[in-house]
């Protein structure tokens, strides 16, 4: 399955020639986050896990983001002054670590003023262009998103985002860039104590060389350097805060001309009401920073989507989240599911995660449990010195897992009893799988 990443750089970078009679550059600057990302626009780096998928609509409004300098005059020309645009995005989990996307935008209002006309003359700068009322489409991106390192196991998390851009949209009227093109971001992200989210998102996009405006000095677009950056902080069960800073510049002279530099901020809420499983809505809004080509006097978005993460099947199990775990009683906290781990190693899988989670929710519920052992337990096949180790790094592995959730270290025990203490027949395939397990035993209270 690696083998796809590489495939689509290749794609990406063996561009071919202009397909469209018009090469530009395109006013489309806001491109949303495809997989159900906790921002707007920044990606972050875990995915939706084995055939998880997400499905958003995007409404975005930006006006005046687009003028061009007529040479000579310092006179400010509009090129479009309001842009409405709708973006559908859909994402699939492949597997627990790869990601495909997409991102189609329609151009659902946009006014024109068409400075190159009656025959590729420009208009005049006391003239005025004539002005044009158009709906189009734009050009669709299609990513994979590979994550590198998962950030609920390690300090950080880290993704490869490579995408193709397919020449649907119109380079005239600048809703695409009249040819293809591609490129890859990597998507790094941290969060602190899990208050604070942040992430950062750099790539590049290679893009044919093409003067847009000969009346506008470095109206030229060429290969890219694509950054974003973003901050999320929780505000209660329910809401997010939201807050972004995006944009790119010219690979060959960053931050050069401004003009060829466009960055934008935004900020707003997200609400993931409890009552609506997977559904949430976001609001933001925000404006350009400086006059670069796209970045608007100000911009509006907003969002509704619906993420499902589903449980990968396997042998023993097959629910999906969320889990119950039972209220403890006076010896253990019991869950009514299994942990689950890769196979023959101790790395617990994403899909056990919600689990405990609801055990990390009990434990911060019940203050006068002291001590709790976390007890790995294994079915019969291998060694018995292997199984006694392969339990007890298991047993860790959960250890590890609550205190990054929390969960005081002094709090939690971790025991490995191998295959000595099965609850089912091992003779089976099914009691094998119930034999692999974690319990939780309250060994000290309050």
């Amino acid at each position: 399955m690696r083998a796809w990443i590489w495939i689509l750089l290749a794609v990406s970078l063996a561009l071919p020639s202009g397909a469209q009679a018009f090469r530009s550059n395109s006013i489309i600057f806001i491109r949303p986050s495809m997989d159900g990302s906790r921002y707007f626009i920044t990606e972050q780096s875990q995915g939706l896990y084995q055939w998880g998928y997400h499905l958003g609509f995007n409404a975005s409004y930006a006006f005046e983001p687009a003028e061009v300098n007529l040479t000579g005059t310092g006179r400010i020309s509009g090129v479009v002054d309001d842009l409405l645009v709708g973006f559908f995005t859909g994402a699939l989990g492949v597997t627990d670590w790869l990601n495909v996307g997409v991102d189609f935008p329609v151009v659902g209002y946009e006014t024109f003023y068409n400075f190159i006309h009656a025959g590729s003359t420009q208009c005049t700068v006391t003239g005025s262009c004539p002005k044009e009322t158009v709906t189009k489409l734009g050009d669709p991106i299609f990513a994979l998103k590979a994550r590198i390192l998962d950030p609920d196991r390690h300090a950080i998390g880290l993704s490869l985002q490579p995408f193709v851009t397919i020449p649907i949209g119109s380079g005239f009227y600048m809703d695409g860039f009249g040819s293809m093109t591609g490129g890859a971001k990597l998507i790094l992200d941290a969060n602190i104590k899990r208050k604070v989210f942040l992430a950062l998102n750099a790539g590049w996009q290679s893009v044919k060389e093409t003067r847009w405006s000969s009346d506008t000095a470095n109206a030229i677009v060429d290969d890219l350097l694509l950054l974003s950056g973003g901050a999320s902080m929780p505000l209660g069960k329910d809401f997010e805060m939201v807050g972004e800073v995006f944009g790119y510049t010219a690979i060959q002279k960053p931050w050069a001309h401004q003009i060829q530099s466009p960055f934008a901020w935004l900020g707003g809420l997200r609400y993931s009401p409890g009552f609506i499983k997977r559904w949430s809505f976001g609001l933001s809004g925000g404006t350009g920073l400086g006059r670069g080509f796209g970045a608007p006097k100000f911009h509006a978005l907003a969002q509704i989507r619906y993420k499902k993460t589903k449980v990968v099947e396997l042998e023993g199990a097959g629910e999906e989240t969320p889990v119950v775990v039972d209220a403890p009683y006076e010896e253990k906290i019991i869950i009514t599911q299994t942990v689950h781990f890769e196979f023959n190693r101790w790395n617990i899988r994403p899909v056990s995660y919600p689990i405990l989670d609801d055990v990390v929710t009990v434990l911060g519920q019940n203050p006068q449990i002291r001590k709790l052992r976390v007890e790995g337990h294994t079915d019969w096949i291998g060694s018995d010195e292997y199984n006694n180790r392969l339990s007890l790094k298991r047993a860790n592995s959960v250890r590890d897992y609550l205190i990054q959730k929390g969960i005081e270290a002094d709090r939690l025990i971790a025991e490995g009893y191998g295959e000595s203490r099965p609850i089912a027949d091992n003779n089976t395939d099914l009691g094998r799988a119930k034999n692999r397990r974690t319990e939780f035993t309250v060994t000290e209270t309050q």
